[in-house]
């Protein structure tokens, strides 16, 4: 088998999930917890589809979506009922305001398991909310805000 010549690494140019390594880094402590199915597509991106315990509540599937032309910010998907306040147009979980301080939301380097805690708080607060109509947790203002500006529900990049 020939010998790959010393010198400069290889760079490789897509993004970060294509390169074996960093992706099996990413995945490492999660895949001890959960079953985690993944895909990556030629032009899509990176999925990751795995079932998680909703506390009090039932379990529920997410897919967790990194798109190619995306920010870097996964889109995540959960199964069940999808009404809530806090889901964009394409049902995708509304976690985090993007101004938010970057304690509050989530970074790649803050790791998967991170990322699946704040789903799973999420989950929580859509299903606690659906049956008292309290979000139990920090939230965006929707409609009149405290400073009783107009914000439309629909130009709220929170959800």
């Amino acid at each position: 088998m020939p010998r790959r010549s010393s010198g400069p690494p290889r760079r490789y140019g897509g993004p970060w999930y294509g390169r074996f390594t960093e992706r099996l880094e990413f995945e490492r402590k999660a895949r001890s917890t959960f079953h985690i199915t993944t895909r990556i597509g030629s032009g899509s991106g990176y999925t990751l589809s795995l079932t998680v315990d909703v506390p009090h509540y039932e379990p529920r599937r997410l897919r967790i979506v990194f798109d190619r032309n995306h920010t870097g910010v996964p889109r995540v998907f959960a199964d069940g009922p999808t009404r809530s306040k806090h889901r964009y147009q394409d049902e995708s979980l509304c976690m985090w305001y993007q101004s938010d301080p970057v304690e509050l939301r989530w970074v790649r380097s803050d790791g998967l398991i991170a990322l699946i805690g704040h789903a799973i708080a999420h989950l929580f607060r859509e299903a606690w909310w659906r049956e008292t109509a309290e979000w139990p947790g920090p939230e965006t203002p929707h409609g009149v805000d405290a400073d009783k500006k107009d914000v439309k529900e629909d130009d709220d990049p929170r959800g």
